[in-house]
């Protein structure tokens, strides 16, 4: 892709997401057209309310997700309903954020979230908007097909990785999704659209990559080449150097590339795998600790770990989150859904700022360091 293209395609994403913001308020398209031109001052981060300057962020968790999963798709199964306690989803997950927000600093908000649920899990568009717009921290949503490490990957993205020219039918739609707006899975796949952007393009592996979750990879790889849009990962104890390698190989830039779910046999083998994430992290790309707080994951091992990295060098290219959610849907097999089967979850978004601060202080980590991984490396990844 030649760079004009690169340039029309990231320009039309500023400008059509500018163009959704303003429609909502009522403004004209010259009133539109012409905000895009005095706010195209550098790179912005998309979230789903629209372009935020990348230092308006404050503290970012890279992957989390709320309000809601349901895999029910990927067993060919309906989705769960949830529009009876839509409200109550709300509310519940917006208090969670504000959680988040008040635990900070008044130099380190208003904070945000990378929602990384994927197509066809549970992603509803319109409903990320509206928690966007009950709570101070920003949003941001992702476009992308998950793996088949816990659940079988959704038919759709199984199709086109078989079809003829699927990897490049594959990469458009995420492009779409990024610069003119989400699918709506209210509608048959991919018929209907929303006007909500993508800021981010999820994918990921088993613990060996198999043959659909390379064709995301790949294509994942060519959106992220011509949108300038980074891509955030999934491993399943293992995989995130081969994920590398392949985004990499496929015209994917390091500094766009996030291999998350590091801090618990990265390498197949070892619980503390510091010597694989400095493969990683030697390579240009992130190493994203996002399950802090988990069983396997513990607040004093993922310090540890993290501490290793900053002593390596690499404090530039640290990520941290939860993976934590809201509400979740267990009977994704089922073949008759009620709106009573949801599970209210109990997230703490607290934990980083409060706890994993705490152990990094402990170990010694400095407050330049610390804000590095929780402010200035998120707002620099993000923005394109």
């Amino acid at each position: 892709m030649n760079s004009d293209r690169t340039t029309d395609r990231r320009r039309f994403f500023r400008d059509g997401s500018i163009l959704a913001a303003c429609s909502a308020a009522g403004l004209t398209g010259l009133t539109v057209r012409a905000s895009a031109r005095e706010n195209n001052s550098g790179p912005m981060v998309h979230s789903v309310l629209g372009p935020v300057a990348p230092d308006q962020l404050g503290v970012t968790l890279m992957h989390e997700h709320a309000p809601l999963i349901d895999w029910s798709e990927l067993y060919d199964t309906p989705a769960a309903p949830f529009q009876d306690i839509q409200e109550r989803m709300l509310d519940h997950t917006a208090g969670f954020l504000d959680a988040f927000h008040n635990s900070l600093a008044a130099d380190e908000g208003p904070g945000a979230i990378v929602e990384v649920t994927p197509v066809r899990v549970g992603r509803y568009p319109r409903l990320l908007a509206e928690l966007a717009k009950r709570t101070k921290v920003h949003v941001i949503g992702a476009t992308g097909f998950w793996c088949e490490a816990m659940a079988p990957q959704h038919p759709w993205a199984v199709r086109m990785s078989v079809a003829k020219d699927g990897t490049r039918e594959m990469a458009e739609f995420f492009i779409r999704e990024i610069t003119q707006g989400m699918e709506d899975p209210a509608g048959a796949w991919g018929k209907k659209f929303t006007d909500v952007c993508a800021g981010v393009i999820k994918i990921g592996t088993s613990t060996y990559l198999r043959p659909s979750e390379r064709i995301c990879h790949i294509a994942a790889a060519i959106c992220s080449k011509e949108t300038g849009c980074p891509i955030t990962t999934h491993t399943t104890n293992g995989g995130g150097l081969e994920e590398a390698h392949l985004l990499l190989k496929h015209g994917g830039k390091p500094e766009r590339v996030v291999i998350g779910h590091q801090g618990y046999q990265d390498d197949r083998e070892h619980d503390e795998a510091v010597e694989y994430h400095r493969l990683i992290a030697n390579m240009g790309c992130y190493v994203q600790f996002d399950r802090v707080g988990q069983e396997k994951y513990p607040i004093d091992s993922q310090a540890r770990q993290i501490t290793k990295l900053i002593e390596a060098g690499f404090a530039e290219q640290v990520l941290v989150s939860h993976d934590d959610a809201a509400w979740f849907y267990p009977d994704f097999a089922g073949a008759v859904k009620s709106p009573d089967g949801w599970e209210e979850l109990e997230p703490d978004f607290t934990l980083i700022t409060t706890k994993l601060v705490a152990e990094l202080k402990r170990l010694g980590t400095s407050k330049s360091d610390i804000r590095k991984i929780l402010i200035d490396n998120p707002r620099r990844v993000l923005a394109f």
